[in-house]
């Protein structure tokens, strides 16, 4: 005993015992946060513990701070029994693990039953619906109200049958419920309170998506008033009759809508009936042609009338004719948005070289470029020509486009068809009507890869446009015949500084649009 009274004199000595307890605790929750994740395999099992064998000291603090003591595991009994005699009056966080055994998951759900008044957050695996043995200890903790929780979380757990609506849990009674997110489950009316829901996020299956009509996804969300993040994945809208009857719903504290894997026409029915001021937004649809070879891409096409997506200043439009995709993001005065756009497989649509010409058009027609700053054209990973990128509808895009300031063309191809000569072409030629060059604030136009402009090309353009008062200030190039070069004396380009105040062989990176991932 006295040897022991002795070590611990010498270790108060030390200087990490010159630290506050509550700064002690703060490194112990750390420490606790980042070793198991709540679907980590060892969530609930107290694996930082060890932090209590160093010294008395430390065991004195870990075995008194509530807070360590907080989750709970169906998997680990003897832990959560151990958490529930010592987390106090602390919020609790409780996962039931697919993988716990029957006697396992009713032990430590009935040694919570007494706290579901402190249950912050719950954890239920997908199966839980279908197998008995997890949903009968389960119904003890779903009967009463959970005044306390905040988030509510259905993971993902492999699964026959269907994707299923949420019951009657907790008596609809959640009134601090901020999170939810289903994986192969979808929230009905009256399951939950959603008042001051925050996050809604649904994902189905890939062989079994979620399907819901339009109109009843609106009554959900209508019930969200304070949702500020909604993203759907692997899950099917479709239109219904009574869709159109619908006064607009208004989400003004939405700041981010991410839905994937739908069709175009009914994304863009869903979205024209949101009122959401200022929301990033991301889209992944199945792109459709009308009968007039228009093509659906997400949005309406009475866009200017709904208000949203308004003054676009960056805009990127991105080809990947690989994989018959193409990729519209951009940023508002306020928001970014970015729309994937993909040829359904067995299309007679064509492929995306066939339409890329007319579905450009589609979506310019559709924006509302009037204020847009920079622009930028790409393509990746292509094997043959696009058609249709003419003169003609280049200029018709340009007129869309009366602020533009930057210009950016990419390319990444093995052949040599790409954007750039029929772009230069339009850029260089008036209106027929008012005799004025298109895009009078152009003054930087970039390049790289792209095989089908030249130096002469550039030059003519270039002087032309001084001689109309409208001098393109920047050209910056960078084509597979000068990847060799670093000093542009030592190619033919010196000739364009008579009419381009900058021309360099370093086209800047693009930025493109980043949205933050989820991780399920």
């Amino acid at each position: 005993m006295s040897l022991a009274l002795l070590q611990r004199y010498r270790n108060a000595l030390r200087p990490i015992h010159r630290l506050a307890p509550d700064i002690l605790l703060l490194i112990f929750d750390g420490i606790a946060e980042d070793e198991d994740g709540p679907l980590h395999p060892s969530y609930g099992s107290a694996p930082w513990v060890y932090l209590a064998h160093v010294c008395h000291r430390w065991r004195e603090v870990a075995l008194t701070c509530a807070a360590l003591w907080t989750r709970i595991s169906t998997k680990y009994p003897d832990a959560a029994l151990a958490c529930l005699e010592r987390s106090g009056d602390a919020p609790l966080s409780l996962i039931v693990s697919a993988s716990a055994t029957s006697h396992a998951a009713t032990q430590v759900i009935n040694a919570a039953l007494p706290h579901i008044a402190r249950l912050r957050h719950i954890y239920l695996p997908s199966v839980w619906m279908e197998d008995p043995d997890l949903r009968e200890p389960l119904e003890g903790i779903l009967r009463d109200p959970a005044p306390a929780l905040e988030a509510l979380h259905v993971y993902k757990v492999g699964m026959d049958s269907d994707c299923f609506p949420l019951p009657v849990m907790f008596k609809g009674e959640t009134p601090r419920l901020t999170s939810l997110r289903l994986a192969y489950a979808y929230p009905e009316l009256g399951s939950l309170t959603y008042t001051n829901l925050k996050e809604l996020y649904l994902r189905g299956k890939k062989r079994k998506p979620i399907t819901m009509e339009v109109s009843r996804l609106l009554e959900i969300l209508a019930a969200c008033p304070a949702l500020e993040e909604f993203r759907t994945y692997k899950a099917t809208f479709t239109s219904s009759s009574d869709t159109d009857s619908l006064p607009p719903l208004r989400l003004d504290k939405l700041c981010l809508l991410d839905i994937a894997r739908c069709s175009a026409s009914v994304v863009a029915d869903l979205f024209r009936r949101l009122v959401i001021p200022d929301c990033a937004m991301r889209f992944h649809v199945s792109l459709e042609r009308a009968a007039d070879f228009t093509f659906r891409f997400g949005l309406p096409d009475s866009l200017e009338q709904t208000g949203q997506l308004p003054g676009i200043k960056r805009l990127h439009i991105e080809y990947t004719s690989a994989n018959d995709v193409v990729v519209v993001h951009g940023v508002t005065r306020t928001s970014p948005f970015q729309i994937t756009a993909a040829i359904p497989q067995d299309s007679d649509m064509g492929d995306m070289p066939t339409v890329a010409g007319p579905l450009l058009l589609s979506i310019v027609r559709t924006l509302d470029l009037s204020v847009l700053e920079e622009f930028t054209i790409s393509e990746t990973y292509y094997h043959r020509g696009h058609l249709g990128f003419t003169q003609k509808r280049w200029i018709e895009v340009f007129e869309r486009m009366p602020l533009l300031k930057k210009l950016h063309i990419r390319i990444d191809s093995i052949n040599d068809a790409g954007f750039s000569r029929a772009i230069l072409a339009a850029l260089a030629t008036p209106g027929e009507v008012t005799g004025r060059l298109l895009c009078p604030n152009l003054e930087v136009l970039t390049m790289k890869n792209d095989k089908t402009w030249s130096s002469l090309q550039c030059y003519l353009l270039g002087q032309l446009r001084r001689q109309h008062g409208h001098p393109i200030k920047r050209v910056s190039m960078r084509l597979p015949c000068y990847e060799n070069f670093e000093d542009i004396a030592e190619t033919v380009l010196p000739g364009l500084r008579q009419v381009i105040d900058t021309v360099d062989l370093d086209p800047p990176p693009v930025l493109k649009t980043q949205f933050p991932e989820l991780c399920w």
